[in-house]
């Protein structure tokens, strides 16, 4: 599952609440539980919480051996489109650890291909597109933008049967990829430490490129949309954290950080209107469990105990262990209670 980016550096959160969902968006036919542990929105809406709530970017990944057993009995964009799958895969970390939030398991990269284009998943490699776009006239094979939310219906299935299957336990995250990360797959036709292709398009088809990037706009809309009514709770884009004045500024409650951005910085960039999430480095999770509870209270220390979400600054890795993982939920948990007693 893809939730990060090369090209991205921050996660910023647009948190539809309840009331939103029932005058705009949520079908009242669909009966969801009520939500029992809502410490993520309220801490996401600048409400006081007892804890800090906490998710991990990737928490439905390889580094659970459940998720890879699962995962064996087919193809990755195979196990995308099953929203039994999907589902499961979802709510494996949730039966490990207590997380205050689930994320649906999906793929950035479901767009394009609703959008016509072949992508596989080669391993070892990663996404590849076999016939990336390359030219102008390129953009003529991709279907019409309007049809995208259609095509994705398995998406809102799966979106839908993990809602009613959590239970109302937590809160469930739906996820899309930003336009431009979008464009640069299509055209590098996989991942690119240099986006060399997809910048000689802006420079070299500026029209196209202006093209592209609406085509990709006007499918993301309904598709986004689509989540929320379909059940999540949560949809974030994304941008990075050279632009947080302009992010506070854009009307998201969450602006999220990787691990490079200082948390007291932050904060007196954005400002006390938006709940920061974040950050602490993935790679400390290679560190005792005792190590990380002393990472984890230096971060809760800097972040202070409200108008935050704790996370990594990036997503899990493969080979990371359980028990690690744990161990850090267990210590925000632990070391956040402690800070509010204080």
């Amino acid at each position: 599952m893809e939730q990060g980016s090369k090209m991205s550096l921050g996660r910023n959160f647009r948190i539809s609440r309840p009331s939103e969902e029932r005058k705009f968006l949520m079908p009242r036919s669909q009966g969801f539980p009520e939500l029992k542990n809502d410490t993520f929105l309220r801490a996401a809406w600048g409400e006081d919480t007892d804890y800090t709530p906490v998710w991990c970017m990737r928490q439905a990944g390889r580094y659970l051996p459940e998720f890879r057993e699962t995962r064996a009995a087919q193809d990755f964009f195979s196990t995308c489109r099953s929203p039994e799958a999907c589902c499961e895969l979802t709510l494996q970390p949730l039966r490990r650890f207590p997380l205050d939030a689930a994320i649906i398991f999906s793929d950035i990269l479901v767009v394009p291909q609703a959008l016509g284009m072949e992508v596989t998943m080669v391993p070892g490699k990663g996404p590849s597109f076999p016939e990336p776009l390359r030219e102008e006239r390129d953009l003529e094979r991709l279907r019409d933008p309007a049809s995208v939310a259609s095509e994705l219906g398995y998406v809102f299935q799966a979106i839908t049967l993990t809602r009613k299957r959590l239970a109302g336990r937590v809160p469930l995250i739906g996820f899309a990829g930003a336009p431009w990360t979008l464009m640069t797959y299509m055209i590098e036709g996989g991942s690119s430490s240099t986006m060399a292709q997809a910048k000689r398009w802006l420079y070299q088809k500026p029209q196209a490129s202006h093209q592209l990037l609406h085509i990709l706009t006007d499918a993301l809309v309904p598709y986004l949309v689509g989540q929320v009514a379909a059940g999540a709770q949560i949809i974030f884009a994304k941008d990075g954290h050279f632009a947080l004045e302009e992010l506070a500024q854009a009307g998201y409650e969450v602006v999220g950080l990787d691990w490079t951005v200082a948390p007291e910085k932050a904060r007196e960039r954005v400002g006390k209107t938006v709940t920061l999430q974040g950050n602490l480095d993935p790679c400390a999770l290679y560190a005792s469990e005792e190590e990380i509870g002393r990472l984890v209270q230096q971060m809760l220390d800097d972040f202070g105990p409200q108008r935050y979400i704790a996370n990594l600054g990036h997503g899990l890795y493969p080979d990371m262990d359980p028990e690690h993982v744990g161990a850090f939920v267990d210590a925000v948990h632990r070391h956040s209670r402690l800070l509010r007693q204080n």
